[in-house]
């Protein structure tokens, strides 16, 4: 390792460690009962992570609240719900529709979706006769207590984060300060 690498590493720490004390001061003052203290120590938090252009992880970016970043404790500060949806094939209405055409209306953002080139008759029919069973999809909802916003997270484990999954790990780097060495 250069000198230049090193130091880069001791500024990446500091900076680590800011993080880390801001982010468990938010917690604590979410478990107090101290619910915009923790908003702004886990908005510092994040501040400092994007003005040094550091990456948060991705387990410590879902405990907070996207719109306040206030730390998501069920039970303390934040209403946890369990809610299955169960998939329908394209074309077919959803149960809840009423048969005079009205269907609940949902607030809900769509990307604009481009349109696929239309493929021959032959491998439609082949990739609706063969495709997996429809099965009911089950997330978890958290809405945070102070600004109401509400984060759903898919209860399967097929769709893991990539950096949470052991052959995303290239490289390990320890410095001289970790494990008592010095």
């Amino acid at each position: 390792m250069t000198k230049d690498n090193k130091k880069k590493l001791l500024a990446q720490r500091h900076v680590y460690s800011r993080m880390n004390f801001l982010f468990q001061a938010s917690n604590l003052m979410a478990e107090g009962n101290q619910a915009k203290l923790a908003a702004y120590y886990g908005k510092v938090c994040r501040n400092v992570g994007t003005k040094t252009v550091m990456h948060m992880a991705p387990a410590l970016k879902r405990s907070l609240c996207r719109r306040c970043s206030l730390p998501l404790l069920p039970g303390v500060n934040a209403e946890l719900q369990v809610a299955g949806e169960p998939k329908h094939p394209k074309g077919a209405t959803p149960p809840e529709a009423s048969s005079n055409g009205e269907a609940k209306t949902k607030k809900k953002r769509h990307r604009r979706r481009r349109k696929k080139p239309e493929k021959s008759d032959e491998t439609k029919e082949s990739r609706t006769s063969s495709g997996p069973p429809e099965t009911e999809r089950i997330c978890l909802f958290l809405e945070c207590s102070l600004c109401q916003s509400r984060r759903s997270f898919p209860a399967d484990n097929r769709g893991d984060c990539w950096l949470e999954q052991p052959q995303s790990v290239v490289q390990v780097v320890s410095l001289p300060g970790e494990n008592g060495q010095r």
